[in-house]
């Protein structure tokens, strides 16, 4: 972690560079609910060396424009979820221009749906037209989808991947598959 480096090391601790991977790390582990031990221990470390006002710093993750906000409530009223778990979205360019967000903000609200009862895995599926790119980020709440989005030439770990690609028949099929892993880890618990 550059966090364990920087404290470990000579390099100056400013205040900046210390609220900005705060804010990383509670961005990147959701609040401390994808975290280790170490992890939390090393921020521990970080907001006593810093003396960051950690109160200070959750408005810049939290608050929001309200055209986000309207774009979420989209999000969560227009997601397909699957009898098997599966949570996926297909968000076009002009769904994009009509909530006057930018095609990065699915990817920063992935994490919002992580507490739906029904769902096990969830997707969004973002295409961006100027590229010619479907932009997929992966979530799971139990089923390994890491080695399903590398066979899409994707990465990630185990509950967090994405892949991209300019092959709408790729789309489909991850989909299938994702369906798929719902369904097996349904019926191994």
């Amino acid at each position: 972690l550059i966090t364990e480096l920087i404290l470990n090391s000579r390099l100056k601790l400013t205040k900046g560079v210390a609220e900005n991977l705060f804010l990383g790390i509670i961005s990147d582990s959701n609040r401390f609910l994808l975290s280790s031990t170490r992890t939390l221990k090393l921020v521990a470390t970080l907001v006593d060396r810093s003396r960051i006002n950690t109160k200070e710093l959750y408005p810049k993750l939290y608050r929001r424009q309200l055209s986000e906000i309207r774009f979420q409530a989209y999000i969560a009223n227009s997601l397909n979820v699957t009898t098997n778990g599966l949570g996926y979205i297909k968000i076009t360019p002009e769904i994009i221009q009509k909530y006057k967000v930018d095609n990065a903000t699915p990817s920063n609200m992935i994490n919002d749906f992580n507490y739906i009862d029904e769902v096990l895995v969830w997707t969004f599926i973002t295409y961006d037209d100027k590229n010619d790119l479907y932009k997929v980020n992966i979530r799971s709440r139990g089923p390994k989808i890491n080695e399903i989005a590398s066979h899409y030439n994707g990465g990630g770990h185990n509950f967090a991947s994405g892949v991209r690609t300019n092959n709408k028949e790729d789309i489909e099929n991850l989909l299938k598959e994702l369906d798929i892993v719902c369904k097996e880890f349904k019926n191994n618990q």
